[in-house]
């Protein structure tokens, strides 16, 4: 039975697949009827509050007038078509001056020089006063231009999409500069705001984000939705800009939306240089512009304090988060997939899992099960550093997973081309491979820089490294220090990126009992005993005559779960895990 929230997704599906605006899912932004409140209103039945964002991955939908806002993927359900729009020819009004656009900005403590200088326009659609937010390329050719009403409404409009952080910067030869400091903002005003500040101070580079704050946002855990990941590719594409700075001021407004951006902005930008600035009880740049002046904003920008890194640092410095756990209690991890296993542990960013367990006794696929559990139920995306496989085969073995049928002929009916190509899209857009057999060593070094690049390109959540015995380590010292050491790379990786690691890892030798293989746990990995230590879950794929048993042998954080053991079949032609189940006995024991 569906849920209220999969209900309406499928309602908005429906009404997105049949309007006329939007049934060709040409990408740009559309206003269109709700299908949740238009048939029960009496007052402006023609009114369009219904906001449809159509992207590369993604339908983010809002409806300005009952509330319901989300977003759909485009692999839930049927295989959507998303045509790409050709971008079309700019045509700039020319900029009035003297307008209400002017008269708005001016109102705002922002003068003409500076939003002339920022390449904003000034100028009037349907008799509403608007400012448009140009976006030039390499040639100074404007390519897209972001507009907004200047009347008090924020209502937004593209002409063409912008894939970069939004900011024209002009140098005053007469003025210092700030090398090492760069200011992202929320909104395009905050950027205004923020120079205006500094026109006649300093140079400093000061960009706004291009579509604001995130709104979805998931009640498991608070965090940004993973169906929102594709709004963040204008950090990539504008990389460059941050190369060489040692101090990123993120200047968010001061409330949730605000704070999940700095958030995941942080996350991918390397948390150690990043910095929030705070606007003395206001909520944003331009509002404390507003109400203080100039020096006031200069002083918060270089008053902004450092993101929390686990340093050393006093409790106060922890104070939000401190509230947050006492308000909202323990983090909650999302499900595995299988209810058994959840009974026992759930899937937490910025954990370090050990995997452990005989050759071919099915930890990887197990692996590849949980990644596609969560990619599907929570569009999660990981990076995968896999040595025993090359990429397409498997890419072959998630595929299998995916859609439940072989990948090759045989005595069982295969997948269908539709249905190779449903799970090759599904795998393109979920996961991300680091493949060393062309080359490049497989140092832990390495393998960590490429997640950090993995999460700043597609936010992915988890990092797979299997198996440890591929990696080239340090040949200097006993191996369980250099184990160790690399162990604590790991586990900081893991807190400063937010990711979950699953590093596989085989045992030293097969021990056996009664003539048995016996469970092997994180003593029994191989080279240290850092495995057992340094991990937060460890858990152990052991496959027995009838079943797999997963064997949790250690839980660092008893919300996350608890050691114990259950049990799974597989299925080697899909390579698919399922619930053991349960044969009841009903046969009538009561002999007379």
């Amino acid at each position: 039975m569906q849920s209220q929230e999969q209900l309406e997704k499928t309602e908005v599906r429906n009404h997105v697949q049949s309007h006329p605006k939007t049934n060709s899912y040409t990408q740009g932004q559309y206003k269109i009827s709700c299908p949740s409140c238009q048939r029960e209103r009496t007052k402006n039945k023609l009114d369009t509050p219904f906001s449809v964002n159509i992207n590369s991955e993604t339908i983010i939908y809002n409806c300005h007038h009952c509330g319901i806002n989300g977003a759909i993927s485009r692999t839930q359900g049927a295989r959507m078509k998303v045509v790409k729009s050709e971008p079309k020819t700019i045509k700039l009004p020319k900029t009035d001056k003297k307008g209400k656009s002017a008269d708005w900005l001016l109102a705002r403590g922002i003068s003409l020089e500076t939003a002339e200088m920022s390449g904003c326009i000034l100028s009037e659609k349907n008799n509403i006063p608007v400012i448009g937010f140009s976006f030039n390329d390499e040639d100074n050719k404007t390519v897209a231009v972001k507009w907004r009403t200047a009347n008090g409404k924020k209502d937004f409009w593209w002409d063409n999409n912008a894939t970069k952080l939004w900011g024209r910067q002009v140098h005053n030869d007469s003025l210092p500069t700030v090398e090492s400091t760069i200011i992202i903002t929320e909104g395009e005003l905050d950027q205004l705001s923020i120079k205006e500040s500094y026109k006649n101070h300093s140079n400093i580079e000061v960009y706004s984000v291009p579509n604001g704050a995130p709104n979805k946002i998931t009640d498991h855990d608070g965090k940004l939705d993973p169906l929102e990941d594709g709004r963040f590719k204008y950090i990539w594409e504008s990389r460059s800009i941050f190369e060489g700075k040692e101090r990123i001021v993120l200047a968010v407004d001061s409330d949730k939306n605000g704070e999940i951006l700095a958030s995941e902005l942080s996350r991918r930008l390397d948390k150690a240089r990043c910095y929030i600035m705070n606007y003395n009880g206001f909520k944003d740049a331009n509002e404390l512009l507003v109400n203080t002046n100039a020096e006031t904003v200069r002083k918060q920008v270089i008053n902004a304090e450092p993101v929390p890194l686990h340093g050393l640092n006093n409790i106060d410095f922890y104070s939000d988060e401190f509230q947050t756990l006492y308000d909202q209690g323990h983090p909650k991890g999302v499900s595995t997939g299988f209810d058994s296993i959840d009974k026992l542990f759930n899937i937490q960013t910025g954990n370090l899992v050990v995997v452990t367990g005989y050759p071919s006794d099915g930890k990887s696929c197990f692996i590849d099960q949980l990644l596609i559990n969560v990619a599907k139920n929570y569009g999660w995306k990981a990076n995968i550093c896999s040595f025993e496989k090359s990429v397409p085969y498997h890419a072959i073995q998630l595929a299998q997973c995916f859609i439940g049928k072989p990948f090759f002929e045989g005595m069982n009916q295969r997948m269908t081309q539709e249905e190779k190509d449903f799970s090759q899209h599904f795998i393109n857009e979920h996961f991300l491979f680091q493949d060393y057999q062309d080359g490049g060593q497989p140092t832990i070094e390495n393998i960590l820089e490429k997640s950090a690049q993995a999460v700043m390109r597609y936010g992915t959540k988890i990092l797979v490294i299997d198996p440890f015995n591929f990696i080239e380590t340090s040949n200097k010292g006993l191996e369980t220090d250099v184990i160790s050491s690399m162990l604590t790379k790991v586990q900081l990786h893991c807190k400063k990126y937010d990711v979950i690691c699953f590093f596989v890892v085989h045992p030293t030798k097969p021990q056996m009992r009664d003539g048995k293989k016996n469970v092997v746990t994180g003593v029994d990995c191989a080279g240290s005993m850092s495995w057992f230590s340094k991990s937060d879950i460890g858990l152990t794929i052991y496959r027995g005559e009838s079943n797999v048993e997963i064997h949790i042998w250690k839980m660092r954080w008893q919300w996350l779960g608890q050691t114990g053991v259950t049990k799974l079949t597989f299925d080697p032609l899909s390579n698919r895990y399922a619930e053991q189940e349960k044969i009841e006995d009903n046969y009538d024991w009561d002999f007379e």
